[in-house]
């Protein structure tokens, strides 16, 4: 007797879910508002506004992308993004972040990885950190150098 296991080509399963613990923590250290919540997925209500390049976010939201958000510049009193945490995604993140300091003085990206920009710092940095040898999601506080500039002109 042959024993069929169900198909499961194209089927999306949960991978990472935000559960309190998370919520909860980033409450106490996003402080900033109005906050847009950037790659905010189908069910967050994290920020005043959300935007995902994928699906329709909680309302306020709308589906754009994240590397030219359809935003005026310094819209926003900080950026929160959640990416995909996948090497592919590097170099849009880099371009994300361009983006959203453009929308925004501050920035927060929690992701396995640094973004490094002359003209940009790190103000804060906190680590997830789970038993065991395991890669460590990082929460980055970035901050525009100069205060008075609008925004980071890309890197040409």
């Amino acid at each position: 007797m042959e024993h069929k296991q169900p198909r499961m080509f194209g089927k999306y399963v949960p991978a990472f879910s935000w559960h309190s613990h998370i919520s909860n923590f980033l409450a106490t250290i996003v402080q900033e508002a109005p906050l847009l919540h950037v790659c905010a997925g189908p069910s967050s209500k994290f920020g005043d506004v959300r935007i995902d390049r994928h699906v329709a976010p909680q309302p306020p939201g709308a589906i754009a992308d994240w590397t030219a958000l359809p935003f005026r510049d310094d819209s926003f009193a900080a950026v929160f993004a959640d990416p995909p945490w996948n090497l592919g995604q590097m170099k849009s993140c880099a371009d994300f972040c361009h983006e959203a300091l453009r929308v925004a003085p501050i920035a927060y990206v929690m992701a396995p990885w640094l973004w490094v920009e002359r003209r940009a710092r790190r103000t804060a940095i906190w680590v997830r950190e789970f038993p065991g040898v395991n890669v460590p999601i990082l929460i980055v506080r970035y901050e525009r150098k100069n205060k008075d500039q609008i925004a980071l002109p890309m890197r040409g």
